[in-house]
């Protein structure tokens, strides 16, 4: 499970450090070698585990095959990119995934849950504080107020 967010820096060979506690899981047996990176939503990009990325592949594929599934296939799968991190926690972004998503210099990682999202840093600002104001009413419509 990923969880956590992060600043880093993409440098001048487009590679990003992977912050150690999603490293990890990038090593473990459990989860697979490597990690799937592809387009995702709101211009930003979906990092998945091997495991977590056949599980994600399998749900799109249970789908009625409509023309929407098929462009979720295209999208998703078709734009996806096997990559494992250099000796020191890094990894390279694809070209065209980096121009998708708007990722020059600052970049911010974010675990939400069987996934890391990686944005560009002023698009995650603006979007952070586009969601801040809305936090209070999604948990109370979501959880009926609970937070526990």
């Amino acid at each position: 499970m990923f969880y956590g967010n992060f600043k880093h820096v993409l440098d001048e060979k487009n590679r990003v450090a992977i912050p150690a506690p999603f490293r990890e899981a990038s090593i473990e047996k459990k989860y697979g070698k490597g990690f799937f990176i592809t387009r995702g939503t709101e211009k930003c990009l979906f990092l998945f585990t091997p495991m977590h990325w056949e599980e994600f592949v399998s749900n799109i594929q249970k789908l009625a095959f409509t023309a929407e599934r098929r462009m979720i296939e295209r999208t998703f799968m078709g734009s996806a990119h096997k990559v494992e991190c250099d000796p020191q926690g890094r990894m390279v972004i694809p070209q065209k995934l980096r121009e998708y998503a708007g990722l020059e210099r600052d970049i911010e990682l974010t675990g939400v849950g069987r996934r890391i999202e990686v944005w560009s840093a002023s698009k995650w600002e603006s979007m952070d504080k586009e969601n801040e104001m809305k936090y209070d009413v999604l948990i109370e419509k979501l959880l009926g107020g609970a937070a526990s």
